[in-house]
């Protein structure tokens, strides 16, 4: 079955239900057998802010297209192939194969109710990113949004000097720069959908509300990794 786009933009491509509905309940079981720790064990990340709850994180996988990927023999390896088998639909987003990138990350991510991640770029180490949403149910209330700001916000290079410094502890400056024009895309956490995002895009996750209960976001996130082999970065 022919997957088409259901949203594309200069900073964002997003598609829907990607895997069959079997894989996707398979994928979903997977990842509720995996081992999960808080994005804080080694101390605070500052990219999640304070407000930003505690994210759990999985082990990540690997897929490296020239030949040296090795299966992980789990229901990820599916979600691996349909993005592999999409480089060159894709690569107006997260650049080209072998040229951009040379590896592509795949990182299980849980957030609970009261957890989030504050407004960022992913940056130069990376040609692109992905997240794939991987709960089963989700709803309107329960948070969890993906917003990418208008691509006219003001990006680091231009804001001018100290005006990131720090904004974990003073976002006066940063908010300022993201009301100018103060216009976002909201990418819902849809199912089975995934969204693929450029280098530039300045985004955030929303809180997940208490609405949401037990619910937790489930997520698969990535980058496309150039060289030289970059730090662990936030995740979707």
């Amino acid at each position: 079955m022919t997957v088409r786009p259901s949203y594309r933009s200069e900073d964002v491509l997003v598609y829907d239900d990607v895997l069959p509905e079997a894989t996707f309940s398979k994928l979903f079981r997977h990842l509720g057998s995996l081992d999960y720790a808080s994005v804080h064990q080694s101390g605070w990340r500052k990219v999640w802010r304070l407000h930003d709850g505690d994210p759990l994180r999985g082990r990540t996988v690997w897929y490296r297209p020239d030949g040296r990927w090795t299966p992980s023999g789990s229901a990820v390896d599916e979600l691996v192939g349909w993005i592999a088998g999409r480089q060159h639909e894709i690569a107006e987003i997260v650049g080209t194969s072998g040229t951009d990138w040379t590896r592509l990350s795949f990182t299980p991510w849980i957030y609970p109710v009261g957890s989030g991640l504050s407004l960022h770029q992913d940056g130069t180490a990376y040609s692109g990113a992905f997240t794939f949403f991987a709960h089963p149910e989700w709803r309107l209330h329960w948070g969890g949004h993906l917003l990418i700001l208008d691509p006219r916000t003001r990006s680091r290079s231009t804001s001018g000097p100290g005006e990131f410094g720090p904004v974990f502890l003073d976002d006066r400056r940063e908010s300022a720069r993201a009301f100018d024009p103060g216009f976002a895309i909201t990418v819902f956490p849809k199912p089975n959908r995934i969204a693929f995002l450029s280098p530039a895009a300045l985004h955030l996750l929303t809180r997940v509300d208490e609405n949401a209960g037990q619910a937790a976001r489930l997520s698969i996130a990535g980058f496309f990794h150039r060289r030289p082999e970059p730090p662990t970065s936030p995740g979707r």
